[in-house]
């Protein structure tokens, strides 16, 4: 056989060529064929995560990264992916999960906990696993739903493979050394580093925030209303950083200087390192659990003593009160600046969902933010990232900031399917950048809108924006729940109660039902109005429309953004 043309000065005859030419062609081949039996051969591991608002997916898939660097075979799935049945046939386990509300599994992990928590779970004894917890230390259920997973796990007979690991909102550190040594455990490889896959990294993230300048601060409620609403736009034009409709904006703020002052006045200092650092750098608003007990104990303050017996109790009784109160209610607790300063938190950013679409606002975010002031044992409060905007930043300000992906809460990526939206008060923020992004798409799909809040008068934010768009037609329908204007109280709940045979007509035309805003209570009531909805208009028990909205979860078609 001729392989081709041999130049006159070839080393070798024209049949010494094509038996090296089959000879390395066929080695070749058994390299390739090697490569492939050992790829094939490769430990399989699955990562599954529980992931509320993207946090816990984003560690996830770093996990997945290095084990693939490795030489592992990593899976990674969202909880909802998997059932108990392919839960059970798992042999090696890495779970990353974050906890939600009071203690609370994360939206897409719920459906799968149900099942394996279930007495009918059948025995895990060969399943190796470890547990990545995320969490905030300054909730009383610190890493609730990692805990419950990895003592579940337990008790079901698996092999921990590797100790949890519970990591508080400066997670990073913790995390990566989890990642490190499950890895390396489960590969016996120590020197790999994991790649970016092709993925943008930003530059900018919580260590290293970007500085942006504020462009608007413009009030929302009237002067009249209870609350004290915002519209802030901040430019990050030249940065190179984009978002998606649906991803948070995380602020990191500065302490307000009269709470600063304060402190240090009870402290009986003046020091100017200590005033800036107590500034920009420690949480001065909302007292650790380490500065609560070591208050209670130097001062003996029996009411707070029993308080710390009960998680109620203490809740109840620390309700409207900060740092500074504490200090001022108990002046025999005395501190050093040296010990009071360790008994602080670090100062952390604060997420809000972005109100502007990156498509429509590509230099821009925008952000919707209600104020947070009260009145407490005489004093007058603020919250701490809410009214650094309002009140502390002005045209030469730096804003320290950095997207947070949500790549769950996104609009359908199909443009003709139903959008339903609940979002009252400062809820509304995600879904007007949705609609900014179906009008960039072109979308023909319908969106529906629930908002309320208290007054209408007062309190009907974008109010114009939202009439313009209704009388467009991008906007299909607005059902307005203002609580105070009657007798009896109207909720986006008894809305949805009222218009039900045509919400679950659009749901089962396909359509994607979206939560924003308060978790403790808005968030469940909207949840046991929709399976009502169903239960009556579906012709469903409640077994089967607690089924129903746990494959809508699945499909990504019923998601949360809520806080």
């Amino acid at each position: 056989m001729k392989i081709h043309q041999l130049p006159s000065d070839a080393p070798y005859s024209e049949g010494q060529y094509a038996w090296l030419s089959g000879f390395f062609a066929g080695l070749c081949s058994q390299l390739a064929n090697n490569a492939n039996s050992q790829a094939s051969s490769a430990r399989s591991v699955h990562v599954l995560y529980g992931s509320q608002t993207g946090t816990a997916e984003s560690v996830a898939r770093d996990v997945a990264k290095l084990a693939k660097a490795r030489g592992l075979s990593p899976i990674i799935k969202s909880m909802d992916e998997v059932d108990a049945e392919v839960f059970a046939k798992i042999d090696t386990l890495l779970i990353v999960t974050s906890t939600y509300g009071d203690g609370e599994m994360p939206d897409n992990a719920q459906a799968l906990w149900t099942q394996v928590s279930h007495e009918s779970m059948p025995s895990l004894a060969s399943l190796q696993f470890s547990v990545l917890a995320l969490g905030d230390t300054s909730y009383d259920l610190f890493c609730q739903a990692g805990i419950d997973w990895d003592q579940r796990l337990e008790q079901l007979g698996a092999v921990r493979l590797h100790t949890r690991v519970d990591c508080d909102v400066e997670y990073e550190e913790a995390a990566q050394a989890w990642m490190e040594s499950v890895t390396v455990m489960l590969s016996g490889v120590s020197d790999a580093v994991a790649s970016q896959e092709g993925e943008r990294v930003s530059p900018y993230n919580r260590k290293n925030p970007f500085s942006a300048k504020l462009m608007v601060n413009r009030l929302l409620t009237t002067e009249q209303s209870s609350k004290e609403t915002r519209h802030y736009e901040i430019s990050i034009a030249g940065s190179g950083l984009h978002y998606e409709a649906g991803d948070a904006l995380c602020v990191v703020p500065t302490n307000c200087p009269v709470l600063v002052a304060d402190i240090l006045k009870v402290l009986n200092t003046q020091d100017a390192e200590l005033e800036n650092a107590l500034r920009t750098q420690y949480e001065i608003k909302l007292p650790s659990k380490e500065l609560v007990n070591e208050i209670a104990r130097r001062s003996g303050n029996h009411a707070l003593i029993d308080a710390l017996k009960d998680k109620e109790a203490l809740s109840t009784y620390l309700w409207g009160r900060d740092t500074l109160d504490l200090l001022l209610q108990n002046p025999s607790a005395t501190f050093s600046t040296d010990e009071f300063i360790s008994l602080l938190k670090p100062l952390q950013h604060r997420a809000y969902s972005i109100s502007s679409s990156g498509k429509a606002n590509p230099d821009t975010v925008h952000l919707t933010v209600a104020s947070v002031r009260y009145e407490a044992f005489d004093r007058q409060h603020k919250g701490v990232c809410s009214t650094f905007l309002a009140d502390l930043t002005g045209d030469a300000t730096e804003i320290r900031c950095f997207f947070t992906p949500n790549k769950v809460f996104r609009v359908p990526e199909d443009n003709d399917l139903p959008m339903i939206m609940v979002g009252p008060g400062t809820g509304i923020a995600p879904f007007r950048a949705f609609l900014q992004e179906r009008e960039v798409r072109g979308a023909k799909g319908k969106n529906w809108l629930f908002f309320g809040d208290r007054n209408a008068q007062t309190d009907f934010i974008y109010r114009e924006e939202l009439e313009v768009m209704r009388r467009s037609g991008l906007l299909t329908r607005l059902d307005l729940a203002f609580s105070r204007d009657q007798a009896e109280k109207v909720y986006v709940q008894d809305k949805m109660r009222e218009y039900g045979a045509e919400l679950f007509a659009w749901i089962e035309a396909g359509g994607y039902f979206f939560v924003c805003g308060d978790a403790y209570h808005m968030a469940k009531d909207v949840d046991k109005a929709l399976h009502d909805v169903i239960a009556v208009h579906g012709n469903k028990t409640e077994q089967q429309a607690a089924d129903y909205v746990n494959l809508l979860k699945k499909d990504k078609r019923y998601v949360r953004d809520v806080y």
